[in-house]
Formats: structure tokens, sequence, C-alpha cells
């Protein structure tokens, strides 16, 4: 099977591989676009992130490596950026996958995906309780962030979920949810209509979650407002490159999306329709 992943981790931030590692790994499953995608270095405190000093080791081994599989392997040097992101140009990259991993509030920082009593913690002292308040904080927070950056691709939309598999923290087939992050995303596609939303395996692959990102409900409401959408594996080991991207796909067919990839065109990543 031949695919293509352009959200992957490695040494340089939290991933467990090296890059050449994972192109490795890549070429001799099928791949045949990977790109790399360090999480950037942020201004609030992270211990998942790369260190500002490190990134022009970063691209360097990036761009070795475009060099070292040419003709076998296309690679993209791209880097995940952040809400809080600091110390980076982001023309520097091929593309740019924008993400929210933090809700900042009252001089407080959560990582709402690191625990699920993080999040927990952060709802009860933060929002009185009230995931609703805090979902509403988060997606208008990653609207704004996204129409400010116009990042090429919108990770893991729905992240506040990951912990909500059992449905305990907050009933995400409650229409108020639903209108608050259809709502975000609207604001998201009226802005950057040819932004692309991932559908993203990372949490099927390290917690067993059923589905991807982002959730079916959520999927039927891009493909009616005619939004792209690409298959990633927010890979942060070798065996997790492809992870469930069968189930991703058909995730996809059921809500009749189109799926999209990246290219590299004159030394920036072009959308394309999928192979």
């Amino acid at each position: 099977m031949s695919y293509s992943n352009c959200h992957t981790h490695t040494v340089f931030c939290d991933g467990k591989n090296t890059p050449e590692e994972m192109a490795q790994a890549a070429f001799a499953t099928g791949c045949t676009c990977l790109g790399f995608s360090v999480h950037s270095p942020m201004s609030t405190a992270a211990d998942w992130t790369i260190a500002p000093e490190r990134l022009p080791a970063y691209t360097a081994e990036i761009r070795r490596l475009q060099q070292q599989f040419r003709g076998r392997l296309e690679i993209l040097h791209g880097i995940e950026l952040d809400r809080n992101f600091a110390h980076v140009d982001p023309s520097e990259f091929d593309y740019i996958i924008g993400a929210v991993h933090q809700i900042v509030k009252n001089g407080h920082v959560y990582d709402v995906d690191y625990t699920r009593e993080m999040l927990k913690d952060c709802a009860e002292k933060e929002f009185g309780g009230d995931f609703l308040a805090l979902a509403k904080h988060y997606y208008d927070d990653f609207a704004a962030f996204v129409c400010e950056v116009r990042p090429t691709i919108v990770a893991h939309f729905d992240l506040i979920e990951k912990f909500n598999e059992d449905q305990t923290l907050f009933s995400t087939n409650d229409p108020a949810y639903q209108k608050i992050a259809t709502a975000a995303a609207d604001r998201i596609l009226d802005e950057c209509p040819d932004i692309l939303f991932e559908v993203n395996t990372g949490a099927m692959y390290r917690l067993g979650k059923a589905d991807p990102y982002p959730m079916p409900f959520m999927l039927n409401h891009l493909k009616r407002r005619g939004a792209k959408v690409i298959i990633t594996a927010d890979a942060h080991c070798t065996d997790a490159l492809s992870f469930a991207f069968d189930k991703a796909r058909e995730a996809c067919e059921r809500a009749g999306l189109t799926v999209f990839e990246l290219r590299r065109r004159d030394g920036k990543a072009e959308i394309c329709n999928a192979q």
C-alpha cells in the first residue's frame, strides 16, 4: 500500500526515532511523501517541543535527507506551529501545521492532551467545571490563531476530545458542543477556504481510540462546507507512520470527503489530490 504522511515527529522534539530512521521506515513501507513537522518552540512552558537553538540542526538534517532520498522518497521540511510559538520564522518551512495544545487562562497553562486529570483541573479551576465554556475558549482561540497565521493544515481540531472516549467529561453529541465546534470550523473556512483539515490517527495508535480526529459529526460538517482533508499519522515512532490509515480513509468515504495530500513544488508544499 502506498501512502503519504506529513505529520511526523522525531527525537528533535518528543518523537522516539531519528529523522533518518523515520525516513528509512517510511520508504520501506511504501510511503511516497514524508513530511517532518517538529513541535515549534513555545513562549509558554512545554517539555515536548524543540529547543530554539536546535532548529538549525533540524533544518540541516531534513535538507540532508531530501538529498539522500532524492528520487526514492519525497521529503518535506515542515513545522507544527503552536498557538504560543516563539523563535520561529514560518516562511522558512515548506509547510505549516497549525495546532493548539494548550489553554492559557489567568496566567495558568494547561496542556489539553497531556493527561485527563490536567484537562479536568483546567475545567474546574478556570471554567467552574463547565466543559462547554472550556470548549468555547479552546475553539475560539484555535480559530483566531489559524485565521491569523494561515497554516497549510489544521491539526487535530478536536484535541480536547482525546480523553473523552467514554463521554464522561462532556457529551460530544450535545448540540451546544457541536455548535461551538462547527462555528469555529466555519470561521476558519470562511477566512481560509483552501486550508486542509487533517484526519489524524495519532490517538488511535497511542490510546486505542476508535476514531481519528476529528469526530464523525465534524467530518460531515466539513463535507457540507466543501472543505479539504488530509490523512496524517501524527507519528512519534516508526510503527505509527501509516497506522489505521485504512480506517481514516473509510471515515472520509463515509462523510463523502475527498482526500488530498502534499507534494513539494518549487521549494514549498503544494496541495494535490491523493493518488
